[in-house]
């Protein structure tokens, strides 16, 4: 297709805000995106990301602040001088025309000549696996083939960047993994700079480079899917991103180290290192903690808590176990195989963990 990492660009957003009427959608965001990089925007409904996406392609209400698309200031531009692509929620196909005609039309609209316009149409369509349904209508395709005709025709006018709006939200189950896989591949081969916008989690964690969290038009921690799930800053990135026990308590020091202590007295040991003292919440995840029957052995593990299963589910791959210590409720996730034998409900236990798996978040 031409586009190379060297053409590829960055995104600096500065200061960003926008409102309609007298709600703040965007709060003051700054976020630089780098040159080929699939970057997510990833948040509940009405964070704010659909609106970033479309302030960068110039639609929607002009917002204060600044944004670059490389070196270029584009705040004022309308979206068509931007030489943005976006791929919408519903396609937004030609119903009249064929796959051939919808990829072809916005290099139509560019006046190309014809013999070029049927080489790179050509080109695309076997990018995205579709040549041999050239000549189809969209209502002849599946859901997951009107996807890639969308992306097609995005991408056969060489944007500078590729804007994607929760384009596999109309997809099923097994499809959506599929297609993840497939915008991946596509957007390694064009080496074009991406932001894809999804409120699913697990969408943004196999994707992405790196994914920007926000919540009420607020960037709440930018990094890659692994130091967000890993090192999460605040509540609201370890919540959103995976299932997690959030316990709030204190930090105390005492003689051997530090304490963390709940107010139903449930307490652990956090080990030496340097912990900011005070109000806090402890944060583990359900596979950090072993879970082992009434008076069986111990691992070794320096956090040791005992409780009762209230609640069992069977998910597959795990067995995830909810079990109340003290006044908390903690979830635990055991690995299923085969002829293992579970806990039943109302079994006493005792929860292990290593301390260092505990992060302990002062928000």
């Amino acid at each position: 297709m031409g586009n190379n990492m060297n053409d590829a660009v960055n995104i600096t957003i500065n200061n960003l805000s926008l409102a309609f009427g007298k709600t703040e959608v965007l709060k003051g965001l700054n976020l630089e995106i780098e040159p080929g990089e699939l970057f997510s925007f990833l948040g509940p409904s009405g964070s704010g990301k659909s609106t970033l996406l479309r302030a960068i392609a110039g639609f929607g209400p002009r917002p204060q602040g600044s944004i670059l698309i490389g070196k270029e200031e584009v705040t004022q531009q309308p979206p068509w001088k931007r030489n943005v692509g976006m791929v919408f929620q519903s396609y937004a196909l030609w119903p009249h025309m064929t796959v051939r005609k919808n990829v072809a039309f916005g290099l139509e609209e560019h006046h190309v000549s014809a013999g070029k316009i049927h080489e790179r149409v050509d080109e695309v369509l076997e990018m995205v696996d579709l040549l041999s349904l050239a000549d189809r209508r969209p209502s002849q395709l599946s859901g997951g083939q009107q996807q890639r005709v969308a992306l097609a025709r995005t991408i056969v006018v060489k944007p500078r960047v590729l804007l994607l709006d929760e384009p596999l939200s109309n997809l099923d189950a097994n499809l959506r993994v599929q297609m993840r896989r497939d915008i991946l591949e596509l957007q390694r081969k064009l080496q074009i700079t991406t932001i894809f916008v999804t409120h699913d989690q697990e969408e943004a964690n196999t994707i992405s480079d790196r994914i920007a969290v926000l919540n009420h038009g607020i960037i709440q921690q930018v990094g890659s899917p692994l130091k967000l799930y890993d090192e999460p800053s605040n509540r609201f990135v370890a919540n959103f991103l995976g299932s997690v026990n959030l316990i709030d308590g204190t930090v105390q020091h005492e003689y051997n180290g530090y304490l963390f202590k709940a107010p139903d007295g449930t307490s652990f040991p956090l080990g030496n290192n340097e912990i900011k003292q005070g109000d806090c919440t402890a944060m583990f995840r359900p596979q950090n903690l072993q879970i082992i029957r009434g008076k069986d052995e111990s691992t070794g593990a320096n956090i040791q808590l005992s409780g009762r299963v209230e609640h069992r589910e069977f998910l597959g791959s795990r067995i995830r176990y909810s079990v109340i210590v003290g006044e908390q409720i903690m979830l635990v996730d055991d690995t299923h195989e085969a002829n293992c034998t579970t806990i039943e409900v109302g079994e006493t236990v005792s929860l292990q963990l290593e301390s260092d798996l505990v992060r302990i978040l002062h928000n």
